[in-house]
């Protein structure tokens, strides 16, 4: 009788580990796999390595769940999250399954001069977590700062360091990242972070937004839920949320963003603090 070497048929024998961090969990086969962009293998360039091209990887669970039939929670990871596993096919390395996640130390704030401490609200206001569709999490939005709870929840929420800033130093130039400030630039009552203007709706539609959610309008996490909701859900297209997610320079995105969403009047749009500010945030938060 002859047996066939368990390293013939089982790719136990070549081990491949990685970290990563993960980019999608809305799983297209709702096995609860989530896309994960790995260190040393996709270039951080979403030019060169698009994120429809990255892998879905399978995700271990607890010997303590069901693991079959929808027994059991289901996978915890969020956008943004590190992650460590190993690539079953060896050095194919085309089969990646994720063991765990790894906690990330995030850096102080440096510049406390731009921004407040705390929101509105208190030191660490949570809000309701039921906004318009699980892709958005407020849980996301922690910090010491304003500006470190924005950062935290836009790259949690799928965007890029550098897409982050660049919409962080729009807000700061905006209103101080206060989502209780009332600027009175156009004489009209604009609000909020983002200081939504009444006069064409769309201060209406944040506060049609929280209220339909039981949210507090004047809360931090409320108003970037809802910056996300209008940017990519409202009307992507008008104001150039899929041109946004490609780009990958500090400078282009800042402006990008000050001329499609935010479309300050000329003489308050003060580019060139915009984009001082977005630097400022992606040398604070992405180690840059």
């Amino acid at each position: 009788m002859s047996f066939t070497p368990i390293q013939s048929n089982f790719y136990g024998d070549v081990h491949r580990w990685f970290i990563g961090v993960v980019i999608d969990v809305q799983d297209p086969l709702r096995v609860a796999r989530v896309r994960v962009r790995i260190f040393g293998i996709h270039n951080e360039d979403v030019n060169e390595v698009p994120e429809s091209s990255l892998p879905w990887a399978q995700v271990l669970i607890p010997t303590t769940e069901g693991g079959m039939s929808g027994i059991g929670r289901s996978v915890g990871l969020l956008p943004g999250a590190q992650v460590f596993g190993m690539f079953m096919d060896g050095e194919q390395s085309q089969v990646p399954v994720i063991m765990g996640s790894m906690p990330r130390f995030e850096k102080g704030d440096p510049i406390d001069q731009h921004v407040s401490r705390n929101s509105s609200t208190g030191a660490t206001p949570m809000g309701n977590t039921n906004v318009s569709n699980n892709t958005i999490d407020t849980r996301s939005a922690v910090g010491g700062s304003n500006s470190e709870k924005s950062f935290n929840f836009f790259v949690t929420n799928g965007f890029t360091p550098i897409q982050a800033s660049a919409i962080i130093g729009n807000l700061i130039q905006e209103s101080n990242l206060d989502p209780g400030v009332t600027s009175g630039f156009t004489g009209e009552d604009s609000f909020g972070i983002a200081q939504w203007n009444p006069a064409v709706g769309r201060l209406q539609l944040l506060e049609e937004f929280s209220e339909e959610r039981g949210l507090q309008i004047g809360e931090l996490e409320t108003q970037l839920a809802f910056l996300l909701y209008e940017f990519s859900t409202i009307s992507p297209g008008y104001y150039g949320y899929a041109q946004f997610k490609e780009m990958t320079n500090i400078t282009t995105a800042t402006e990008f963003f000050c001329d499609k969403y935010e479309a300050p009047n000329a003489k308050y749009a003060h580019k060139a603090q915009r984009v001082a500010h977005a630097k400022a945030v992606l040398e604070a938060y992405n180690g840059n």
